[in-house]
């Protein structure tokens, strides 16, 4: 007689749960049964293999060496139904699962676009979410368990893994009647002498920039402030200030009355990464997209990385 096929798997289950107890009471407690209960399942299994499973005792029970082999037998049979389920569940999660991205908005517009363009013809039935957040809001989603990964500056916060995809460049779009003339740089000094244009406080760049200008003596303080960069540029259009900018969101075509400028003394190029948990593991399809991430971008810059042949 073929004994597996009569037996079921909850039966097994308490009966590992009796094996790993020192009494049916400790063992109920487990399983959420009544003591009488699972010594009738036990009862019930051993009549199914024809042995005794367990020396039983008033106050303990201990297994046989038919229970031994059958205790073994049922972890190894655990293990690989476990070990399919896994299988089973990445398989599903690599055809209709679903991705929190949480990025910096000028992120999210200049280098997720033709990743996420390329992911899609792979796994087109994975649906993405894509956050546009603050370098705070960005830690905090992720350590929250609200994205599965990030896209942005360096995190301040040192429980949270970076690794760096691209350097990217800051530059400054300035009309040209507060600096005449052919250039292709201008200092932090410069600017500090003509109104500038700046993203708000809660960005990275600002605090980059901040930064920078204290360890040189220099006060930037901006005329204007915008969340987003393309306010700044229709401003610098307007030629109210100079817009100062990640490389990677300045115009390919510049209005005829402004200029794009990369700054000097000092050069700024603020390193871009992919941040994560080290405590909470990529789901198989998030772990896709943060390995596709890493390996069509690198640590240079941000355009020949994306003009990079697939």
């Amino acid at each position: 007689m073929d004994i597996g096929t009569h037996l079921n798997y909850r039966l097994l289950h308490n009966f590992v749960q009796v094996a790993q107890s020192s009494t049916f009471r400790d063992a109920s407690g487990k399983i959420h049964r009544s003591t009488s209960v699972v010594s009738a399942q036990i009862k019930q299994l051993e009549q199914q293999i024809g042995a005794k499973l367990f020396h039983r005792t008033t106050r303990s029970v201990a297994l046989t060496p038919e229970g031994e082999l059958l205790l073994q037998a049922v972890r190894n049979g655990f293990r690989e139904i476990e070990s399919g389920l896994r299988q089973l569940q990445e398989t599903l999660d690599l055809r209709i699962g679903r991705i929190t991205v949480a990025s910096s908005p000028i992120m999210a517009a200049t280098l997720l676009p033709p990743l996420l363009a390329e992911f899609e013809s792979h796994h087109p039935s994975i649906r993405i979410l894509v956050r546009e957040l603050t370098p705070s809001e960005i830690a905090n989603s992720i350590k929250n368990g609200e994205a599965d990964f990030g896209i942005g500056p360096r995190p301040e916060d040192k429980d949270l893994s970076f690794q760096p995809l691209l350097q990217e460049e800051v530059m400054a779009l300035v009309p040209k009647k507060f600096k005449s003339g052919a250039a292709e740089t201008i200092s932090l000094r410069e600017l500090s002498r003509i109104p500038t244009l700046q993203l708000s406080q809660a960005t990275a760049l600002r605090s980059i920039l901040q930064k920078a200008a204290d360890q040189h003596g220099i006060e930037l303080i901006p005329k204007y402030e915008s969340t987003q960069a393309q306010t700044l540029i229709a401003m610098a259009d307007e030629e109210l200030g100079a817009a100062i900018l990640p490389a990677s969101i300045m115009p390919a075509r510049p209005d005829k009355r402004v200029q794009a400028l990369r700054i000097v003394q000092p050069t700024l190029k603020p390193p871009i990464g992919l941040i994560q948990s080290p405590l909470r593991a990529l789901s198989p399809a998030a772990a896709r997209l943060a390995a596709l991430s890493l390996k069509k971008f690198d640590a240079k810059s941000l355009r020949p990385a994306l003009n990079r042949s697939q």
